[in-house]
């Protein structure tokens, strides 16, 4: 197996490079920008996850606000603790009945020990993907986003992301939004920077 590089300053500038060669979008972007690009990061293992879960669907603030609810209710945020929790309280913090669920499914899965972390780490992207997947409530959206601010691999890709989607139909000036063939077209010269094309993606989703 090859080793597995992660996004850390050095990549970063490799990703740069990479993009501004390969698209002129993101060329002009990143020069007005001075190749300053927004940083997507959470916690790895069960807070990461969770935080990802109340996420779903929702704007950036409602989840952060509904995650620091949770994590005041949750002080020792250990999957044994969060189980804990009956309904009524997790409930009051803005978690839906669905999302509840959701959450004490991984919750269960990391003390029945079919998701282990530190396994996680040595596998490649598509085998942490298909992992994650396994568990209800984590699709495809959430595990690449795993990927991509927990794990800190450079090529992962969220492509159903709206926020993606509405930023590449901005930048690439088209009339309706691309549909999911068309964006895997275009994200392909992006390999395997991926995760760095949508951290400035999203960057460019309220303004370039």
């Amino acid at each position: 197996m090859s080793k597995i590089q992660k996004l850390n300053k050095k990549t970063l500038v490799l990703a740069i490079d990479h993009l501004k060669n390969v698209d002129s979008d993101f060329k002009r972007i990143l020069n007005k920008r001075n190749n300053q690009i927004n940083t997507f990061e959470k916690a790895s293992g069960f807070e990461g996850l969770i935080s990802l879960i109340v996420e779903q669907q929702l704007s950036v603030a409602s989840a952060k606000a509904i995650f620091g609810r949770v994590k005041l209710i949750c002080e020792d945020f250990q999957p044994i603790k969060f189980l804990e929790l009956n309904e009524d309280k997790l409930r009051n913090t803005g978690l839906s009945h669905q999302k509840v669920s959701y959450c004490r499914n991984i919750a269960k899965a990391i003390i029945e020990e079919t998701l282990n972390f530190d396994e996680l780490e040595k596998m490649e992207d598509k085998e942490v993907i298909q992992t994650l997947v396994k568990i209800k409530g984590i699709g495809e959206w959430t595990a690449q986003c795993y990927l991509m601010a927990c794990m800190k691999r450079l090529d992962a890709w969220p492509a159903s992301d709206l926020g993606l989607i509405v930023a590449i139909q901005k930048i690439k000036g088209m009339k309706e939004r691309p549909k999911s063939l068309t964006i895997e077209e275009i994200a392909k010269p992006w390999k395997p920077y991926r995760s760095v094309a949508a951290l400035l993606l999203w960057s460019t989703h309220d303004k370039d």
